[in-house]
C-alpha cells in the first residue's frame, strides 16, 4: 500500500563543483492546499492566466540535507553521478539510493540521516540509466528495484540463492544481472503490470514496439508492434484500475488508460487530462509524475525559455530550431505542480472524472539545476 507522503525529493547539481545536494520540499506548503474548496476557488480566481506570472517563483531550495561529491577521476570524463532513485518508496519517502557509473552505490536515509553501503553493481553503467520499481510480492520485506542501461540488473533483498530464499535464511540486499531486453534504441516508455510482476517496456524508434519482461521467470516477451501511449514513467493506480502518464504527443498532458490488464492489444487512452497550461515559448525537456499517496500526485517539467516573433505563434511549431541560436536561449527552470484525482463512486466503483489542480511553482536554474525529481 502506498504512504501518503509529505516531501518531494529533489536532487541538484551545482554546475560549478560538481556538487549534487538532496533537497526536500513540504507538498502540504507549496503544491497543495488544506481543502478541495480552497484549491477551487484560487482555481477560479486565476481566470486562465498562464505563463510566469501566474506561477509563483521558489527563489531558492529547501536546505539540503546531505550533499554528494562524485568520485573525480584523472581522465577528461564524466564524472557525474548518474542515477539517483527511491529505494522502498511503498515504505519510505526518504530511503534514495545513488549509484556512479561504475556501479557503486549508497543509500541514504533521510528520516535517520544515516548512509548504507550496498552491494557494487559491477561495471559500467552509462549516463541516467532507466529505473523501474517492482512490488511484485506484497509480503516482501523491501520492493525490487530493477536499472536498465548497457546492461539489466535488479536491486533486490533476500538470499543470495533464489533457490533457497526461504524464510529464516540469511537475507542481505543483492545486484543480480538480467537477460536485456530484446531492444536496440532508447526506451520511450516503462510500467508495471500483474500486481507489479510483469515490467512493460516501448522502444523508440527501433519500431520494435512493446516487450515485457517476467520477473519471477525472469524472460522477455514481445507483446506486440504497437506502443504503450505513454511518454516516460507510468504509475497505476489499484482502486481506479488505470495507468496514468504523460501523453507522447505535444504538450504531454496526463493521460490514463485501463487497457494495459492483458497487454493481448494495443492501448487505448481513456483519459486526457490537462494539468499545466504552458506558454508556446516554454519548450518542454523532460518531465516526471510523482505518485504521493492518496489520490494526488507532483507533476514536475523541466523547461528550456525560448524568445519567439508574434509569427512564430504556429500551432505545430518544432521549437528544438531554437537550439541553434544561443541568442534565443533563455532561462531553463523547473515547475512543480500539485494535483489531485477527482473520482466518483464508492470503494470498488469508483470512476475518474478529472483531476483538481492545487498549486505550483517554478525555480529558474542557475547555481543549482535540478537533475531528479524522486
Amino acid at each position: 500500500m502506498m504512504i501518503n507522503r509529505r516531501f518531494v525529493n529533489i536532487v541538484a547539481e551545482n554546475y560549478k563543483n560538481g556538487m549534487y545536494s538532496l533537497h526536500r520540499l513540504d507538498v502540504s506548503k507549496h503544491l497543495f492546499y488544506p481543502s478541495a474548496a480552497e484549491a477551487d476557488a484560487a482555481a477560479s480566481m486565476k481566470n486562465g492566466a498562464a505563463g510566469p506570472a501566474a506561477i509563483p517563483r521558489l527563489e531558492r531550495l529547501p536546505p539540503p540535507c546531505i550533499s554528494f561529491q562524485p568520485t573525480p577521476t584523472s581522465v577528461s570524463d564524466w564524472t557525474s553521478l548518474p542515477f539517483f532513485a527511491l529505494a522502498s518508496p511503498r515504505r519510505s519517502e526518504g530511503r534514495i539510493i545513488t549509484c556512479t557509473k561504475e556501479g557503486d552505490s549508497v543509500v541514504y536515509d533521510a528520516d535517520s540521516n544515516s548512509n548504507q553501503v550496498m552491494p557494487s553493481m559491477r561495471g559500467y553503467k552509462g549516463i541516467q540509466p532507466t529505473s523501474i520499481i517492482s512490488t511484485g510480492n506484497p509480503d516482501a520485506e523491501q520492493e525490487d528495484l530493477y536499472v536498465l542501461h548497457s546492461g539489466f540488473h535488479v536491486l533486490r533483498f533476500g538470499s543470495a540463492d533464489l533457490v533457497h530464499d526461504f524464510p529464516g535464511s540469511r537475507k542481505s540486499w543483492h545486484w543480480d544481472s538480467l537477460p536485456r531486453p530484446p531492444i536496440n534504441d532508447t526506451v520511450r516508455s516503462h510500467t508495471v503490470i500483474d500486481g507489479g510482476r510483469t515490467i512493460c517496456l516501448s522502444s523508440f524508434p527501433d519500431r520494435f514496439g512493446t516487450c515485457c519482461f517476467d520477473t519471477v521467470e525472469r524472460e522477455w516477451w514481445h507483446a506486440g508492434y504497437w506502443e504503450l501511449p505513454f511518454e516516460g514513467g507510468v504509475e497505476y493506480i489499484p482502486d481506479l484500475g488505470l495507468w496514468l502518464g504523460f501523453s507522447p504527443e505535444k504538450p504531454n498532458h496526463l493521460c490514463a488508460t485501463s487497457d494495459l490488464a492483458d497487454m493481448e492489444q494495443p492501448p487505448e487512452v481513456s483519459h486526457v487530462l490537462e494539468d499545466l497550461d504552458t506558454p508556446r515559448n516554454w519548450f518542454p525537456i523532460r518531465a516526471k509524475l510523482i505518485n504521493l499517496g492518496g489520490g494526488r500526485f507532483c507533476v514536475a517539467r523541466v523547461f528550456q525559455e525560448v524568445v519567439m516573433d508574434t509569427e512564430d505563434e504556429s500551432e505545430d511549431l518544432d521549437l528544438s530550431h531554437f537550439y541553434q541560436d544561443l541568442d534565443l536561449l533563455g532561462h531553463e527552470f523547473s515547475s512543480l505542480t500539485g494535483v489531485e484525482l477527482v473520482t466518483s463512486g464508492s470503494s470498488g466503483g469508483k470512476k475518474l472524472e478529472g483531476i483538481r489542480i492545487h498549486k505550483s511553482i517554478r525555480y529558474i536554474f542557475s547555481r543549482d539545476m535540478i537533475r531528479w525529481e524522486l
